[in-house]
């Protein structure tokens, strides 16, 4: 009677480890994702950034050119 008791805790204390265990995953999955999202989001905004960089040295470029080509005309 008593190994049966014994196996009866064991099987409880292991039933209880394993929903800790699922847990602990649950929150690793939804940290996981919400860095993922983040990660993304980091790279989109450093995209748009270097295309505004990219707009904005083309523009200075073009502003420069028609400021050299106006020279010296009245």
């Amino acid at each position: 009677m008593e190994f049966i008791g014994l196996l009866c805790t064991a099987s409880t204390t292991t039933r209880n480890i394993m929903c800790d265990i699922d847990q602990a995953l649950d929150t690793t999955r939804a940290q996981v994702k919400s860095l993922r999202r983040a990660q993304q989001e980091a790279q989109a905004r450093e995209r748009d950034r270097d295309q505004t960089m990219k707009t904005m040295a083309t523009t200075i470029q073009e502003l420069q050119r028609r400021l050299e080509d106006n020279q010296g005309k009245p």
